[in-house]
């Protein structure tokens, strides 16, 4: 049974524009360890690290949350496995999710040159 659904559409350059102002302080904030990893350091990066954010985003959408985990970035990892992703919740946002029942969490992404897209559904 489907009990949350989540899509997010997120600009590249607007990932651009805050690996420039922040650098490496804004990928240590909102992506863990392995997924800057698999981003590598290519011309690429800012594309793919706006995939990983976007699926973030949508992951958050269908969790519904209200805020009270405050940026939960850290604890929703992505991590792209051919035309889908893996997606691995940590600490209180694993533990939201069980109490919800949730079993599976199915991610799509979508990679274009400026933009990138994510939908996210929860499945018990």
């Amino acid at each position: 049974m489907i009990v949350g659904v989540g899509f997010d559409l997120f600009e590249v350059a607007r990932l651009e524009r805050e690996l420039e102002r922040e650098g490496g302080e804004f990928v240590a904030a909102a992506f863990t360890s392995e997924e800057s990893r698999r981003c590598g350091r290519g011309r690429r990066r800012a594309q793919w690290l706006a995939a990983c954010f976007a699926g973030k985003e949508a992951v958050a959408k269908a969790l519904a949350l209200d805020g009270s985990l405050g940026t939960p970035w850290p604890l929703i990892e992505v991590l792209a496995r051919g035309s889908g992703a893996e997606v691995r919740l940590h600490g209180a946002l694993g533990a939201i999710a069980a109490r919800r029942g949730v079993r599976r969490i199915h991610l799509a992404l979508a990679v274009a040159r400026a933009r990138v897209a994510a939908s996210a559904i929860l499945e018990t």
